[in-house]
């Protein structure tokens, strides 16, 4: 586990962390309360990957979006929150999690996590809380 306090003009550095690890682990579930930051950080890593940040915005009605980055062609940003697990399972979201690029998960709870272990993945879990004057990152490498 590493943990950052970062204020949002400081998220490049965590997005340096997670560039160095996404190559081998392409799935990032974010946790932490509304509010939180869950889409400011998809929206720094863009930026930090060349891409336009003005599409950004939390998928929570439409599900998921796709913002097209130079590194990595595309940065895919899922919101669960409205969601079962199950009905996402049913909607394809395993098949999606294929899919060559990067992806977001907001809301990747524990019973994710287990799924996503026991189908071959190792995702990156980030854990974001408040801070008084900043943002408290705590990440972690599931299944390791």
């Amino acid at each position: 586990m590493r943990e950052l306090q970062l204020q949002e003009d400081e998220l490049f550095s965590l997005c340096e962390i997670l560039q160095e690890n996404v190559a081998k682990s392409p799935i990032v579930l974010l946790r932490g309360e509304l509010g939180s930051g869950k889409t400011t950080l998809v929206r720094s890593f863009v930026a930090y990957c060349g891409g336009d940040t003005s599409e950004v915005s939390s998928p929570t009605f439409s599900l998921s979006q796709g913002y097209e980055c130079q590194k990595y062609g595309v940065i895919y940003h899922y919101d669960i929150y409205r969601k079962e697990l199950s009905e996402m399972l049913e909607l394809g979201l395993l098949e999606c999690l294929e899919l060559q690029g990067v992806h977001f998960v907001e809301w990747g709870g524990n019973d994710l996590q287990t799924l996503l272990r026991q189908n071959g993945f190792t995702p990156i879990s980030i854990d974001i809380e408040l801070g008084q004057n900043n943002r408290i990152y705590r990440i972690y490498k599931v299944g390791v």
